[in-house]
């Protein structure tokens, strides 16, 4: 698991550290947003990477997307990992 926002790497490290986050966080800087971009996620109107998680398998094919969703209530996510490990 990982997590990417358009935040330096001194920033995230430094957030991850304060909330005891149990995944590294990347940063989408370098050009700004590219890996939000190609994940369709990027706000040109507030120039950020929209909250949004992917569920990826060992081959790379996107196979759950809850893009908006504040994160709050991760059933989803957790039934999708589940569906996609099973199917291995």
């Amino acid at each position: 698991m990982l997590g990417v926002s358009v935040d330096k790497p001194e920033a995230n490290r430094a957030w991850a550290a304060k909330i005891n986050l149990p995944f590294r966080l990347l940063s989408d800087v370098e050009p700004t947003g590219k890996v939000g971009k190609q994940f369709g996620v990027w706000d040109d109107t507030w120039n950020f990477d929209g909250r949004a998680t992917f569920v990826i398998d060992k081959k790379g094919i996107v196979r759950f997307v809850d893009a908006n969703a504040l994160a709050l209530d991760p059933s989803r996510t957790l039934a999708a990992v589940t569906k996609v490990a099973r199917a291995r």
